[in-house]
Formats: structure tokens, sequence, C-alpha cells
């Protein structure tokens, strides 16, 4: 018989998964100390000490030193019994010692002298002060997770009690609302703290990597029934941990033990119980169903332990949807009644410097002549057959008919229904070779398939990048660790692991191959979708199309391997380690690879003289009619070169050394060091270039450069850490505890993911009519062809680009030297993000056992990736001094004109943040009750870059000359005040209890035994980002916006929703000026919100327990309302039109737990 040990068995996994086998750590875990004494104060040396898990028998060895002193590190989480012998001594005993994640607890003891065989039990005391480590974070017990009000069982809106977090708020982000993210369909799994990146959270399922590369978000999200518990690590954490700038979560699933046990549940929601939507006009029908259990107990007593857990969540929710769609009329081309239609095609000398379209005495438009004119006749709003464009009047038709009578704006309402079924389980076995020798295992599996409307039945949709969509998202995750006892003072850790996040995105009309048979040229062709273009009409009417990006397939892989070797040298316990990450992210896709239209109402509208800046878009025109003419602003078509996946590679290599030196009996120092490795990304298959804008050349990889990357790895990011715990009375009631740190960003957000939209292997062929504004410019050198007939007032008919010239293909890649696009670059000397960190704070226990912490925490940052950021722009330094036209020159005065915009990926913003934090939390419950309670006051700065809690980073001026520092301003994450409160409370009534111990059965059935729990969030309102979309200053940013003019504060004391702020007070700049406005100028609403939960708990015998749980997120309906209209252009702003949270829900459920 074929017998595999241990170590084959876990040789074998990692020959299967690595391509080399490194050492690195695994499932956090926490230590256990003390001093051993005697009762006259001396300490104890040699005594041995004995720690033994109670829930599955396992026990660790350690004896004291010189100094009394014992150390027992990497044990997992559990509930322990010490044992303490030394000869002379009557043998200690401290049962019920429960260890929390990552917890580095002291217990002491004091013998006493006797025989051996005489035996002393200690009650065990929670010591609440850490006075051993300057860690800030906050755990997050069983208990709570378990018991307190969780809507839709996420986990991670428990992470948000701990002082100094922010989590997203923005129905519009990634994480939140965008429908084609993985996590949108089960709620927002951002996390910001101290300032940092939602998107830089490391998120650590037992040890192993768990987030999801593309935003920062976590991958796998287990069950609540699966959660031992987690703890937030915020800021100055040991060496070990680390590997991105923001905070490390570290979550531990349960295990099984030498009993056994379990759970069943079913929890509900529908539409009879919730509460109605402040702006809603009716309830939203709405069903939600999560059910399933576990179960865990020994496979061999003492040995070998298996958990299970299942989740099911079928969600359906009706979305209400009110939109504008082209009424019968106008899909024949008659827009009576809208703004005057002029002819696009039509000249005249003065005034609107185009004729409106004509009709004859009996109200039919007047036939049009070869250039596309007609003869006098009387103004109309009605479009001749002969100008209204093929393919236009065959899409328009997609649109469904109005069915509500009586208006335009809102004539179409529906209320499809949106589904989610999601299945996830867990599997883990713990095993126990030896007391020298565990190993565990665990596989996670979680698959949800998503049915997202977007509007309309058909291909209409509200937004053309939220279409009606079928998503697939899939996660996969693998841990296995070993730990290995050499000696008592010498301790091997090691894990590897697995991660996979896959996602399918289908929109509705993927495979159908709809645009070409409408006839349009090119859009199906030299692609993967074949579908129907993607267009955006505007004016308040529907898109029509596919979404861009869809077809999206997409796949990550991280394969992570991990060794911590721990030494116990008298003093000191020093940890040496390193971690390997190899991470893959494989996505197939063609972006706009059915093409992508924008229109406007500019070329129906009238034509106003401007002066210098000669002519713009005055009164008058339609969207609509701009889409039946078939006169698109912007076309766009994307193809990709050898081949439509792409895969990007990159990894990380973290070595680090610890030493937590025991100075004194009071005081204990942290030392370590860290050093981030991190490659810049590659493609599998070299299928990316980067353009060196100091050069101006593509650095292309085996042709024009020897790099496969075009960017130098950064070898620079050293990460100290030093951190000090002293118990300055010598009491273990009242520690000070200070830490200084070095944190480096290695996740997928530090560059290089747009390089390969770069020429020869990725092309875009774009069309961008920019009406007559600066066309042609008054600056332009003389002599410059112009791409405006008429001194730009007008169009030959037959020779401008419509909507039947389709989208030109290429038959071959782009030649980089000829290549006139867009384009991306990244510097070559790119530095990964930096933030370091530091703190200062007093922990006091108080009576009650209550623990209070007081004290500041900041944190200075630079390097902060920045994207998106056009380099191609217009300066002062290049066209003059032009009067009243500050900025911006036109094509013509950009650094590189032979491009269109140069999105630059760099390292040059910055943040600060401040902030006093206070914290009490009851380490055991006190009369039944156990609350923690936290409040932060924050001032954030930051350079304006995106902040990954989804909120746009609107209008940053950077990089145009002397305007760098005008970024500065409050940070879009920034809260003044956060206040986070949890309570649990176990009412003293009932059998056993302070009140009703004599009540009968039958009384004792319906009232006893009752639980409520609380959680309420306080916060400030998030800083507003103000811009104008109508964007004169002729610098082309790569948001297209500009900032407003600000003239007054704008600040109201009586705000409504109707008026946020003052409008008055914001203007739009002069043609070819910026704005003058701060960056964030004011404050958006702020949040109100109270969960509840009653839960009634039915014993049915003991160690069984049947609960009856009644829950209420936002248990007062209190609105919390989204930001106002930001954009001075948008007839919105300073308007609050929608809320971030859900009126009051009810949830019903029913959990039997043995």
């Amino acid at each position: 018989m074929l017998m595999l040990t241990k170590r084959t068995l876990l040789a074998i996994f990692c020959s299967l998964i690595f391509p080399i086998c490194p050492l690195l750590y695994g499932q956090a875990s926490g230590s256990l100390s003390g001093t051993v004494s005697d009762k006259t104060g001396s300490v104890v040396t040699g005594a041995k000490v004995t720690i033994t898990s109670q829930s599955t028998g396992v026990a660790r060895d350690a004896k004291t030193d010189d100094t009394g002193h014992y150390l027992v590190p990497l044990l997992p989480v559990a509930e322990y019994t010490i044992r303490v012998e030394s000869q002379g001594f009557r043998p200690s005993e401290q049962k019920d010692i429960r260890l929390q994640v990552d917890e580095h607890r002291e217990v002491n003891f004091t013998l006493a002298p006797g025989a051996g065989t005489e035996h002393v039990e200690v009650s065990s005391t929670e010591v609440a002060v850490r006075t051993s480590d300057p860690t800030l974070g906050q755990v997050i017990t069983s208990q709570q997770v378990a018991q307190l009000p969780l809507n839709g069982r996420n986990f991670v809106q428990l992470a948000t009690l701990t002082p100094g977090t922010t989590q997203e708020t923005n129905p519009d982000s990634f994480f939140n609302g965008g429908p084609s993210s993985e996590v949108s369909t089960r709620g927002s799994f951002s996390l910001s703290v101290g300032g940092s990146r939602a998107s830089s959270t490391d998120w650590l399922l037992d040890g192993n990597d768990n987030n999801e590369l593309t935003a920062g978000g976590i991958a796998v999200v287990p069950s609540i029934d699966a959660i031992q518990e987690f703890k937030v690590l915020t800021y100055n954490y040991s060496a070990q941990y680390g590997t991105r700038a923001g905070p490390t979560v570290l979550l531990n699933t349960k295990s099984g033990s030498n009993n056994l046990h379990g759970s069943l549940f079913e929890f509900f929601r529908n539409t009879v119980l919730d509460a109605q939507s402040f702006f809603a006009a009716s309830k939203e029908k709405f069903n939600l169903n999560q059910f399933g259990g576990s179960i865990g107990g020994p496979i061999k007593r003492d040995k070998t332990f298996f958990f299970f857990d299942y989740q099911g969540t079928r969600r359906r929710q009706g979305i209400p949807f009110t939109g504008q769609v082209p009424t019968v009329a106008m899909r024949n081309g008659d827009f009576s009644g809208g703004p005057q239609l002029y002819n696009p095609y039509s000249t005249h000398s003065s005034g609107t410097f185009r004729d409106p379209f004509q009709c004859d005495n009996a109200g039919n438009p007047l036939p049009v002549a070869p250039d596309g004119t007609q003869a006098s006749g009387i103004p109309c709003n009605i479009i001749p057959p002969g100008l209204i464009n093929p393919i236009a009047q065959q899409m328009i038709n997609l649109y469904p008919l109005p069915n509500v009578p009586g208006t335009l704006v809102g004539n179409f309402v529906n209320t499809p229904s949106r589904k989610l079924d999601e299945n996830s389980f867990d599997v883990r076995v713990d095993h126990n070779f030896s007391t020298k020798d565990t190993l565990f295992g665990r596989f996670s599996f979680d698959q949800a398939t998503t049915f997202i409307p977007g509007g309309s039945p058909g291909f209409a949709e509200q937004n053309a990048f939220g279409s009606t969509q079928n998503i697939t998202n899939h996660g996969r995750n693998i841990a296995l660790s070993e730990t290995h006892i050499l000696t008592p003072t010498s301790i091997n850790q090691l894990s590897v692991g697995y991660n996979r996040i896959f996602n399918n995105i289908a929109s509705f009309g993927s495979g159908s191959c709809e645009s070409q048979k409408l006839g349009i040229p090119g859009a199906n062709l030299g692609g993967i979708s074949c579908g129907l273009t993607s267009t955006i009409v505007g004016g308040g009417f529907w898109s029509l199309g596919d979404r861009g990006f869809a077809p999206f397939t997409g796949g990550t892989n991280v394969f992570s391997i991990s060794d911590s070797f721990d030494m116990i040298r008298g003093k000191h316990n020093i940890r040496v380690g390193a971690e390997v990450r190899a991470n893959q992210m494989n996505v197939r896709t063609n972006a706009f690879q059915d093409g992508f239209w924008v229109f406007s109402n500019a070329w129906t509208a009238s034509v106003v003289d401007l002066g210098f800046t000669k002519a713009s878009v005055g009164p008058g025109g339609d969207n609509m009619a701009n889409f039946l003419l078939g006169l698109p602003d912007l076309a766009l078509h994307d193809q990709t070169f050898k081949g439509a996946t792409t895969g990007r590679r990159w990894k990380l290599f973290r070595p680090y050394v610890q030493d937590d030196w025991r100075v004194t009996s009071n005081l204990t120092l942290n030392l370590g060091l860290a050093w981030a490795l991190v490659t810049p990304i590659t493609e599998d298959q070299d299928r990316q270039s980067n353009f060196d804008f100091k050069t101006g050349r593509f650095l292309i990889p085996g042709q024009t450069s020897d790099s496969r990357v075009g960017v130098e790895m950064d070898k620079t990011a050293f990460e100290p850490r030093i951190g000090l715990a002293w118990k300055p009375f010598g009491s273990e009631k009242t520690a000070v505890r200070a830490g200084y740190a070095i944190f480096h960003d290695s996740s997928w957000n530090q560059g290089g993911q747009g390089l390969w939209e770069n020429p020869p292997f990725f092309a875009e062929s774009a069309f961008a009519s920019f009406f007559p504004d600066l066309c042609p410019s008054p600056f332009a050198p003389s002599g410059q062809p112009s791409a405006c007939a008429n001194n730009g007032m007008a169009i030959p008919f037959g020779t401008g680009r419509t909507m039947s010239n389709g989208f030109p293909l290429l038959s071959q890649p782009t030649d980089p030297a000829t290549f006139g696009g867009n384009i991306s670059s990244q510097n070559l000397d790119f530095k990964l993000g930096r933030v370091q960190q530091y703190n200062l704070n007093v922990e006091r226990q108080i009576p009650g056992n209550v623990v209070l912490t007081v004290g500041y925490a900041g944190s200075r940052s630079s390097h902060i990736l920045v994207d998106q950021m056009n380099l191609n722009v217009s300066s002062p330094t290049a066209c003059g001094k032009v009067p009243g036209y500050t900025f911006g020159c036109g094509i013509t005065s950009t650094p590189y004109p032979q491009y269109q915009s140069i999105f630059n990926i760099n390292d040059i913003g910055r943040a600060r943040y401040d902030s006093l934090q206070v914290k009490a939390e009851t380490k055991s419950a006190l009369h039944g009750l156990y609350g923690l309670l936290g409040y932060t006051y924050a001032r954030a700065f930051d350079s304006g870059f995106p902040d990954g809690l989804g909120t746009s980073s609107g209008t940053t001026y950077f990089p145009l000359p002397g305007t760098k520092n005008a970024d500065w301003a409050l940070s879009q994450i920034q809260l003044n005040h956060n206040f986070t409160g949890s309570v649990i409370y176990e009412l003293p009534f009932g059998k056993g209890k302070q009140f009703g111990n004599d009540w009968s059965g039958a009384v004792n059935a319906f009232l006893g035994n009752w639980e409520v729990d609380v959680i309420e969030k306080i916060t400030s309102g998030f800083p507003l980002f103000l811009v104008t979309s109508n964007n004169g200053s002729g610098v082309n940013f790569g948001s297209s916006t500009n900032r407003p003019d600000q003239v007054c504060n704008g600040r109201l004391s009586n705000h409504t929703v109707a008026r946020f702020f003052d409008t008055n007070c914001f203007q739009a700049p002069a043609a070819g000026e910026l704005g003058n406005a701060n960056r964030t100028p004011l404050y958006g609403p702020g949040f109100v919100n109270t969960d509840f939960s009653a839960i009634k708990h039915f014993r049915i015998r003991e160690n069984t327990d049947l609960e009856f749980r009644a829950e209420f997120f936002n248990l007062f309906n209190h609105p919390q309302f989204y930001q106002p209209g930001q954009d001075l252009a948008s007839s919105d702003f300073g308007q609050i039109l929608r809320t971030v949270n859900n009126p009051r829900l009810i949830q019903f459920g029913l959990k039997l737990a043995f």
C-alpha cells in the first residue's frame, strides 16, 4: 500500500501549482506569553508551560527563561487552557483563555509553594490592554460576526466598525453600482482606512491572498457561518504583513473540533416588509432568500477535523426605469414643438449662419437639393426624408414606443427584474500529525450568475455603459499550510495558495451581429463581439446598442507561497520570512469592437459668433435630430492584433524580518524591515508598448526595446517598522503605544494596465467632429488645412463622415510612427506608491472591563498612481499671451501634435492624513452587554487623483505648467467626523436571568431569552468635486471638463434637496480660461443609519439553540442622500435626486445552531 507522508503531499501540491517553491507564511495566528513568579515577586525559571486547545486537544509546551518569561507563537485562534508546573510549587492552571486573530496576549502566573500533586485553578480574567503590541486595528469577534445585523450577510460591513475606516457610498462606483462589477451584485466590498485608497486593501483568507485584482476588492466572500473572526490591521503592523499600502484584513475560517457543531439557516426579505424609497413613487419589487448551513467535527478525535459550509442566495429585484424615447413623429423626422432645428448643410452670411429646415404652406418639408440645402419656404422642425440617414432610420425603430402619453421627458417606464443566483461553499480539513506537526487545507467556491436589465426589453438602455447584461462571476480560493515545531523555540510555517476570479459579461445583442444586419460598414468585423454599435444619443434620450467592452471575458489567477521561521532567543522573538505572489490577468475583449458613436445637438443648432474663437454652438438643435441625420460628433472603432486576449503578468517578492524585543518587563520594541520587489507588468506574448514622451519614441519589445515592459523595476521599496509598547506604571491596565512604518502599493493599480492599448498591437480608428468651436482655430498657423468647410459653418453634403460611412478597418497593425490617435505612456522610472504611517496612542482599562483607547494616527503618501492625465495639452508658453485666453491654443500648440491624447501613467500623486481616533470596547460582556464605540476626527488632503472609492477625479490641472499645486485640496474620501457603534445586549429576562427566573415555561417561551443588537453610523459628508462639462478652456484634459469660477462661499445653512448649495456662487469661466474654484470647495450631505435586530433564543437542549431573528436595516427610514449634482452645465447642478442607502428594510430569519 502506497503511504504518502504530509511532506510528500505538500510537495505534490506545490509542484502542481508552482514552477518553483520557495518559502513564505500561513494562516493568521497569535501568541501567548507571560511571566511566572512566586508570591514574593521573584521570577520562576525553568517552569513548564503547557498550552492546550480546548476544542482539538492539541498541546504546545514551553519553558520560562531566566527572567521567568515564556512565549508560544503561531497559535491558531481558539480557546486555550494554560498549565504551569515547577518543582516546589503547586501547579497553576487558567482555562477559557480566548486568543483572537493576530493577538499577542500576556497571561501571567503567580505560583504558590506546595506539593506537585496539589492543583490550583485560577479563573481566567480578560486582560484587555495590549501591552506588548503597537499595532492599531480591530478584531471583529465570532460573536459580532454571528449576531450583529448584516444586510446581505456581508461581513465587510463590520470592518467599518474600526476607527478611521470608510466604506463605499457612491452608487455609481465600480464597487457599488457598476453593473459589470463582480461585487456589485452582492453589496459594497471596498474599504479605505486612514486615508488609503480602497484599491490598496490587502484581503487575506486564512493567510492566503484573497484579492480581486482589477479594483482592489475582495475576491471570495465566505458565508457568515464560515467565519471564525477577522481583524482589520490599520497602523504599524508587523513586517510580515503589508503587501499593499492600505489596511490588511486577516480573516480566519472556522475549523472542526472534537465536538460536532454546525448550523442551519434561512433569511428572507420581500417587498411587503420594505419601506418606500424617498424619491420613489412606489415600492420596488424585491425578494431575497439566503439559506444554507454548516457542519464541523472530528474525523479522528484529537487528530483530524473537518468543516463544511454552504450558502445559497436568490434575489429578484424590480428595477424601475423612467426614460425618454423618440416619439412616432420623431421617427419620421417631425420635431415640431421642440427647439428650432437648423439644416447643417445650409450656410448663411450672418446671424445664425444656418438656415432652419423649410416647409411648404401645408407643413410638408421641402425637398433637398443635391448639396443638401432647401429652397426658401416656411421655417419648420421637420427633417426632409432625403436627409434622414437610412441606418439611423432603422436604429431609431429599435427604441420602444412611448407608453406615457402627454410628455416627452419620462415618456417610457418599465420595471424589469434584476436576478441574482449565487452558490458558495467552503471545505476545510485540519490534521495533527503530532504535537510538533499540524496541517490544514481549505477550498472555497463562489459562483454567481446575474441578469442586469438596461431599461427596455431590447437594445434601448438608460446607460450605454450599463446596458442589459448577463454576467457570470466565480471565485475559487485554495489554501494549504503546515506548521512544524523544530524545538519549543524554533517554529516554521509554510503556506501555499491559489486565488482565482473569473468574469464573463455578455450584452443583450452579443452574438446577434445586429450592426451587420443594419448595414453599418466595419462594425462587426475585426472583433469578437458581433453585436450592435454602442450609441450615446444624449439630450435626455436613452442610448442604443451593446455595452462597450462586451463581451468581456476576464480571469485573474494569483499563485502564492510563503514561509515564516520563528526563533525565540532570550528576549527576542525573531520572525524571518518571505512571500511570493505570481499574478496573472487574462482579458478577452476588443473594447469598442462594434464601434461607438456619440451625438449632440450641435449640427442642428444655430452657430453664434464669439469673436476671437470665431464660432460656437448657439440656440436650437436636438440630439435625436442629429442622430436621425446620421451625424455623430464622435465615432470610434477598436481593433487588436495578434489576438483579442491579453495576458498580463507581474510578481511580488517580499522578504522580511521582524524582531519583537522585550527590553524590560514594561517595555517592548517591535522592529522590522521588509523589501517589496514588484516586477512591472508584462504581457505574455509581448503585446504591449510604451511611449517614452521624453524621446518621443515607442518602446516595443523585441523591436525598439530589449525590455519586455519599457518600465524600470522599483528596487527602492524598503519598508521599516518601528514600534513600542510601554507600561508606564508597570500595570497591565495602561499602555502607551507608538509606531512608524513605511508601506508600498504593489497592487494592480500601480500602472502598466494601459500599455496593451498602444500601437502596433491595438488600434483605434476615430473620427471626431469638433463642430465650429475652434474650427478653424484662430491661432492655427497660416496655411494649416481646415477640417471645416465654409469657415466652419457648414458641411459639404455627401463628404462628411456619417453613420453610413461606418468604421474603417485596418488590415494590418498600425505603424507607431504614423499613428495619430490616443496613446498611453508610463514613466520609465515609475515608483511604487509610498505611504509613511505614524501613530501615538494611550490605552487604559477602566471600570467595567472597558478599554478606552485615545490617540493620533497620521500618514503622508507620495508616488501615488495617477492615470488618464493627458500630457498632450496646450500651455501659455506654447501659444503666447492672448487677451482673455489664459490657457490652450488648439491642437497645433500641443507638445505632440501628431497624436490626439497621451494618457500618462505616473507616480506624482501625494496625500496627507491626520486624525484623532477614540475607541471604547468591552472586552467581555458586562451584565449581558457587549459594546464597541469608535469616533474619528480626520483631515485628509490629496492631489485630486482617483481615490478608488468610485468618486470621479474630475478636472485636475496637472500637467499644465504652474498648476500642480492647484490640485491640492480636501480628499474625496475625507470625513471630518465619523462615529460608529455596535451593541450586543442579552436582555435580563427569563430563566436563569436577573428577572423572570420563576416564570412558567409558557411565559418564558415568549418573553424570555431575548437579545437586541444595534449598529449605528453617523458621519459628516464627503467633499464635493465641482466641474463644468462645457470645457471652453481649449485644454484637452483627460476628463474633458473644466472647473467653475467661484464668486462666493456657496454654503447654505437651510439647504434642501432641491438646493443643497448656492449655485449662484459658481459660474462658467470665460472662454479660453480655467476655472478658479478649489477642487473640492464644499461638502455633501452627512450620513445617519441605524441597523437593529431582535433575536429570540429557544433552548432546545444543551448546546442546541434555535434563533428567530427580526432585523431592521435603516430602522428609522432615514434617507441618506447622494451627492448633489456637481456639473455646472447640468440641469441638476446643486440638486439631490437620489439616495445612497436603502429605505427601511425588514428581514426575518431562522437559525439552528448546535
